[in-house]
C-alpha cells in the first residue's frame, strides 16, 4: 500500500525468456520445462488457455496448486510437488534467488534441468508459450500476429491497468480517495470496451 492508500502491485521478479538464439540459456526443448498454477488466480488462466490452445500438454508439463493460501503461500496438493518434491511454491523462489523474501506469486514457468525460475510474469509466459514451442506441437495458431501487435499491446495496457488491476485498486484500496479514482477508471473502461465491442466481436 502507497501512503495515500492505493493498492500498489509486485513487479514480476524473474523475467528471463526461452528460445532456439543459441545464445539463451533456456533453449526451447519439449520435457524440460514446467508450468505451476493456481485455478484460483486469474493471471494463471491466461497462461492455461495458451497452453492449451497452443495444444502444449505434452511439451511442457502442469501442476495446480491448492486454491488455499497460508503464510508460506501457495501449498501443493498432498504437500508434495510432483515435479521438484516442493511442499510450498515458494521453495522454487527460494530455489532461484535465496535471498527472495516478496510475495510469491503464480503462474511460475519452471526450467526442470537448471532447477530455477525461468519467468513469474503472465504476459513473457504467454508470449512464450505463444511462439517459442511450435516446433514440438501441430498447432500453427499465433495469438500474437505481427500485423496486431501495436493495437494488442494498446488494448492491453487499458485493460491491465484499469480493470484487471483496476478491480484491485478499488478492493484493495484503504483510503476513499483511492477506492474512487480507482473504480471511477474501472467503470470509464468498461464503457470504452462496451463502445468497441459493439463493433468489433473481439477486443
Amino acid at each position: 500500500k502507497s501512503e495515500g492508500g492505493k493498492f500498489l502491485r509486485q513487479e514480476d521478479r524473474f523475467r528471463s525468456w526461452i528460445d532456439n538464439s543459441g545464445s539463451s540459456k533456456f533453449p526451447a526443448t519439449s520435457g524440460r520445462y514446467h508450468l505451476y498454477v493456481s485455478l484460483a488466480c486469474p493471471w494463471a488462466h491466461r497462461t492455461i488457455i495458451v497452453w492449451r490452445l497452443k495444444k502444449l500438454e505434452d511439451v511442457i508439463g502442469m501442476t495446480v496448486v491448492d486454491p488455499i493460501r497460508d503464510e508460506r503461500g501457495w501449498v501443493f496438493a498432498d504437500r508434495m510437488d510432483p515435479i521438484s518434491g516442493f511442499e510450498y511454491l515458494s521453495q522454487a523462489y527460494v530455489a532461484t534467488d535465496p535471498d527472495y523474501e516478496a510475495r510469491v506469486t503464480v503462474p511460475v514457468l519452471w526450467d526442470s534441468k537448471t532447477r530455477q525460475i525461468v519467468s513469474n510474469c503472465d504476459d513473457d509466459i504467454m508470449r512464450m508459450l505463444n511462439s517459442q514451442f511450435d516446433d514440438f506441437t501441430d498447432s500453427k495458431l499465433d495469438l500474437y500476429p505481427v500485423e496486431l501487435r501495436t493495437e494488442i499491446d494498446e488494448v492491453n495496457d487499458l485493460i491491465y491497468s484499469n480493470v484487471n488491476d483496476g478491480v484491485y485498486r478499488s478492493g484493495f484500496a484503504t483510503t476513499q480517495k483511492a477506492y474512487e479514482e480507482a473504480v471511477q477508471k474501472l467503470f470509464k473502461t468498461f464503457d470504452l470496451l462496451e463502445i468497441r465491442l459493439s463493433a468489433h466481436r473481439y477486443l
